[in-house]
């Protein structure tokens, strides 16, 4: 905040407190002088409360500037300069009770801030009631009694002043140093402001004087404007509602036995209307914090799946690029050799063109996964899809000396599948075991595929000869980044499951008492429906 911007805040605040101090009206409590409706201590509470301590002597000087211009500094400096100090007192019970609190807009908008709020107004309130009681026994020798009776209208004055006051600086929003109040303009407003202003009239311009029957017909504009605005609504409608009795003092005068009643009806509507408003607040603020979480949870779903989508791509494509990589290579050396075999080059070409076809159609079919819809299904022999998933594996089986055998599958009856995916599956059963062999260098490995039909499924069985799986691996097998690889990331088998699933089929592990491990799958046969994706 530059200086010159504090310099405006500052002799605002002087104005309004000049202002809020001379015209306030004076009267008669047991002989003693008060003003029942004094503003001006509250503006400096709240006024502290928003701007914080660098103001506090700001607030020390306006009720010593106002005794000046009245002249009283000068005729009792001793009670003036008390009742400075209880004004600067109450301003720092506000600013270091309240402001490391409502740096954040919202505190007085949640009820734990209202009740923060009338504590530091009571105890700022007490300070001042003493100090002006005070203040009229150095004034003149009077008896205890006025003096109490005195402090005691004082300090109820107080209480509602700053109740109904200091609010408006509190709901106050804070945007890049300078204060802002915005409410748009509606024809609801407009109504409520008729209401509070018609029903203001009623109590505190006819019948200000009478008995005031009509002070609770105030509580229904009240609750419509604080169910409807909140806690902003709620403060705004306090401080214009403050303005009519002390403007109808100024013009007609109270009765002294109506102003007891009046203020302590008034602070009961302050304390109803801030704590209903903090109600309708507090849960437009939940509200809002709810949104925000559920789009962060959103946002945070979004980047995961593609995290797992992009994971899986890598995952899937990895061995028939490197297959393709070996195979290419291979090429290159046969080009390089003296008598190239052009023949058996092109073969592996081919060979290597069929790797990276392979990948676009993992990439596909993961798309076709991944995608809600409809997902391409076709009757496929078991027998062709596992010949298929073997012939990719086998020079990695080779290379480890692992044998691959298939067992019962020509005899099965065609499945509903796709292609792709079920061929990924297979592949990845495979590769797993082939892996876990070659780590675990079991004598004689062995990787087996077989099938068998149960019912009008048909189940498909990899199994090994290797160490097993331990039972705590087993019971987490299928979730994501479970493995038991070194260098793998724990996706294969979660992506099997969840195209299995897709497929209306499942998959499941156990370990065989002989010795190894065996992955179970099922798959629905063509004859029966076909699945939806």
């Amino acid at each position: 905040m530059t200086w010159l911007r504090r310099a405006l805040i500052g002799f605002a605040y002087l104005l309004l407190y000049l202002a809020a101090d001379q015209l306030a009206p004076t009267h008669l409590e047991g002989g003693n002088s008060l003003q029942a409706w004094n503003a001006a201590p509250a503006l400096s509470f709240g006024f502290a409360a928003r701007f914080g301590p660098f103001w506090l002597p700001l607030t020390f000087a306006a009720p010593l500037l106002s005794c000046l211009l009245d002249g009283s500094l000068l005729s009792l400096p001793l009670p003036s300069l008390l009742n400075a100090m209880a004004q600067a007192a109450g301003a720092a019970i506000a600013c270091f009770t309240l402001r490391p609190r409502i740096d954040q807009p919202s505190q007085i908008k949640r009820l734990k801030g209202v009740f923060l709020f009338f504590s530091a107004t009571v105890a700022a309130s007490l300070v001042l009631a003493l100090a002006q009681g005070s203040g009229e026994m150095l004034r003149q020798a009077t008896d205890t009694k006025p003096v109490l009776a005195l402090a005691g209208g004082a300090f109820l004055a107080h209480l509602v002043a700053i109740g109904s006051l200091a609010p408006l600086f509190l709901v106050l929003k804070r945007q890049k140093g300078r204060v802002r109040f915005h409410i748009s303009i509606s024809a609801e407003i407009v109504l409520q402001a008729l209401a509070l202003t018609v029903i203001a009239w009623e109590v505190f311009g006819q019948f200000i004087n009478a008995e005031i029957h009509f002070f609770y017909l105030l509580f229904l504009p009240f609750a419509w404007i604080a169910t409807r605005h909140g806690q902003k609504g709620a403060a705004l409608a306090l401080f214009a509602i403050y303005l009519a009795p002390l403007i109808t003092d100024i013009l007609f005068g109270h009765s002294d036995h109506v102003i007891v009643e009046m203020q302590i009806r008034m602070l009961v509507l302050a304390v109803t209307s801030l704590l209903l408003g903090a109600m309708v607040s507090e849960k437009r603020l939940a509200e809002i914090e709810m949104q925000a979480r559920q789009t962060e949870l959103a946002h945070f779903q979004r980047m995961n799946i593609g995290w797992e989508m992009a994971s899986a791509l890598a995952h899937e494509i990895n061995q028939p690029l490197t297959a393709a990589m070996n195979l290419t290579q291979a090429a290159l050396r046969l080009l390089k050799s003296p008598s190239p075999d052009l023949e058996r080059t092109q073969s592996v070409m081919r060979m290597s063109v069929d790797k990276i076809e392979r990948v676009g159609q993992i990439i596909h079919g993961l798309r076709d996964f991944m995608r809600k819809g409809e997902m391409t299904l076709s009757r496929n022999a078991m027998s062709d899809l596992a010949d298929e998933a073997l012939r990719l594996v086998e020079a990695e089986a080779n290379a480890a000396g692992i044998s691959l055998k298939s067992l019962g599958l020509q005899g099965l009856p065609p499945i509903i599948a796709n292609k792709t995916q079920i061929e990924q599956v297979l592949i990845n059963l495979t590769r797993n075991a082939v892996q876990s062999l070659s780590l675990a260098k079991t004598p004689d490995p062995v990787v087996l595929v077989s099938g068998k039909l149960e019912g009008d499924v048909v189940q498909i069985s990899v199994s090994d000869n290797g160490p097993g799986l331990s039972a705590e691996v087993l019971g987490r097998l299928f979730e994501p980044f479970v493995t038991t690889k070194p260098s793998g990331m724990g996706l294969g088998l979660s992506i099997c499951k969840s195209i299995l699933e897709a497929h209306e089929g499942r998959l499941w592990a156990e370990n065989v008492p002989q010795g190894g491990a065996i992955f179970h799958f099922t798959l629905p046969l063509a004859e029966c429906e076909a699945p939806n994706g």
